[in-house]
C-alpha cells in the first residue's frame, strides 16, 4: 500500500519544523556548552601545568611577578624590533615548556584577530600620514566627512604599517605571556601564587571564589538540561521565556547567598581564622629560578635600554 502525496508533503512539512524547533530549543544548550568547555579547560588545565617543562619548574609566585614586569616592560616598547623579541621571547617560553603550539595558537587567535580588525584602519594615510607604500583606490576629489578628511588618494602608508603591526604585536605577546602562567601552573598553586599578593580576607575570598565559579556555571547548565527535559514545546521568546531566564538568576543568586552562608558557618565551627599560611618548603628557590630571575632580569634591563635611547 502507497502512501499519499499529501501525507508525505505534510510529514516533510512537519519534519522541518520539528528540526526549526530543535535547532532553536538547542542553541542555548550548545552555547552553554560551549562555555563551559571553555571554562573546565581554561581554569582546570592540568594536562600543560604537570608537563616537565621549563617555566613548570619554576616558583608560581616568582613567575607571575617576573611575566607581570615583563608586560610593563613591553608596554614601554615603542620599536617594532623590540616587541618582536618579546614575540618571540613568549614563542620560545612555550615551546621550551612543551606547551604544544596549536593549543598555544588557538589562545591567542582571538585576541590577534580583534586587535588586527582594530589596527587595520590605522594603515590607511588619512589615519597615520606618512609614506605611501601600497595605493589602493584614487577619488576624482578630496572629500571631508565632519573633520576626518578623506584624501584624493587612498594608499597604505609605511608608518601606519608599522604602528599597526608594533600594537599587534604588542596585544599578541601580552596575551600570550599572560596565558603563559596559565598553561604552565596548576589552578591550586596559580590562586596560591595571585592570593599571596593580595592583603588579609582577600586571599581566601579568591581562593573560594575560583573553586565555586565552576560549580555555579554547572549549576546554570543543570537549569536548562532540566527545563528542556520537561519540556515538549518550544519556549516562548516574549514573556514566558523572560519570565524564565529570570527565575534563574535569581534562584542562582539565592543558591550562591545560601552557599556562601554555610561556608562561613562551617569555618567558624572548624575554627578559622583570617590567616593565610605558607608552607616552609614552598617558599624554597631552586636553581632553576635563580636561572629564570637572571635571565629575565638581563632580558627586561636590555629591553628597557632600547626603548630609552
Amino acid at each position: 500500500m502507497a502512501i499519499p502525496d499529501w501525507l508525505k508533503r505534510q510529514s516533510s512539512i512537519v519534519s522541518r519544523q520539528l528540526s526549526a524547533k530543535k535547532t532553536k530549543e538547542r542553541f542555548l544548550d550548545k552555547t552553554l556548552g560551549h562555555i563551559v568547555s571553555f571554562t573546565e579547560d581554561t581554569m582546570f588545565n592540568e594536562v600543560t601545568s604537570s608537563k616537565n617543562g621549563f617555566l613548570q619548574a619554576i616558583e608560581p609566585r616568582l613567575k607571575v611577578l617576573t611575566i607581570i614586569f615583563f608586560i610593563i616592560s613591553l608596554s614601554l616598547q615603542k620599536s617594532l624590533y623590540t616587541v618582536s623579541a618579546f614575540s618571540l621571547i613568549s614563542l620560545a617560553l612555550a615551546l621550551i615548556s612543551r606547551i604544544p603550539l596549536h593549543l598555544f595558537i588557538q589562545r591567542i587567535l582571538p585576541a590577534f584577530l580583534i586587535t588586527l580588525l582594530i589596527a587595520a584602519p590605522a594603515t590607511l594615510n588619512f589615519i597615520v600620514k606618512g609614506e605611501p607604500l601600497i595605493r589602493l583606490y584614487t577619488f576624482e576629489n578630496s572629500w571631508s566627512i565632519g573633520r576626518l578628511i578623506i584624501p584624493q588618494e587612498i594608499s597604505i602608508t609605511k608608518q601606519g604599517l608599522s604602528s599597526a603591526a608594533t600594537l599587534l604585536l604588542r596585544v599578541t605577546a601580552s596575551v600570550s605571556l599572560v596565558f603563559l602562567i596559565t598553561l604552565t601552573t596548576s589552578p591550586n598553586r596559580f590562586i596560591k601564587a595571585i592570593s599571596s599578593f593580595m592583603p588579609g580576607a582577600f586571599k581566601s575570598i579568591i581562593s573560594m571564589s575560583y573553586r565555586y565559579i565552576f560549580f555555579l556555571i554547572k549549576k546554570v547548565e543543570q537549569f536548562i538540561m532540566g527545563f528542556t527535559a520537561r519540556n515538549i514545546s518550544s519556549m516562548s521568546r516574549g514573556v514566558t521565556g523572560r519570565r524564565w531566564v529570570a527565575s534563574r538568576m535569581g534562584l542562582l543568586f539565592s543558591i550562591s547567598l545560601k552557599l556562601s552562608t554555610e561556608l562561613e558557618q562551617a569555618m567558624e565551627s572548624r575554627g578559622y581564622k583570617e590567616e593565610f599560611r605558607v608552607e616552609s618548603s614552598e617558599l624554597r628557590v631552586s636553581r632553576t629560578d635563580i636561572l629564570w630571575v637572571i635571565l629575565s632580569i638581563m632580558f627586561m634591563g636590555v629591553m628597557l635600554w632600547k626603548s630609552l635611547t
